[in-house]
């Protein structure tokens, strides 16, 4: 049996949200997290989510269940995800530290780099109206 605790969900209609996903997997055992990936243009998901499972014992009972299954008229494709993160929930984004601001050129407002970026047109394009 596998100790992996984190499923890749495919398939995924564009209405499903994380509570209908939580509902539909939560039977095999208590759910840590779902992560769904969004389109930010549209608003819907990206048809694909992860869901981690507490115990590995629940995991593979919900992959081997909803694997080829139905949610909302789509045909899931349930997988173990590629990787089992390590869940750390006081975690932050790796952009909010010093060192990733350092190496990436990036902070403040965004100001400098936009009036860099302008002045840089104006040598290339020459003197405008």
């Amino acid at each position: 049996m596998s100790l992996k605790k984190s499923l890749y969900i495919g398939g995924l209609s564009p209405t499903a949200t994380p509570t209908i996903i939580k509902a539909a997997f939560i039977p095999f055992g208590e759910i840590r997290d779902v992560d769904v990936p969004m389109d930010y243009k549209t608003g819907k998901n990206k048809g694909f989510c992860f869901l981690t499972y507490v115990d590995a014992s629940d995991c593979a009972e919900a992959l081997y269940n909803m694997d080829g299954s139905e949610l909302l008229d789509r045909t899931l494709n349930v997988k173990y995800s590629s990787e089992d993160k390590d869940y750390n929930p006081n975690s932050e984004a790796v952009w909010k530290g010093e060192k990733w601001i350092k190496e990436h050129g990036v902070g403040g407002d965004g100001a400098e780099e936009e009036e860099r970026k302008i002045q840089a047109l104006k040598e290339i394009n020459g003197p405008g109206d």
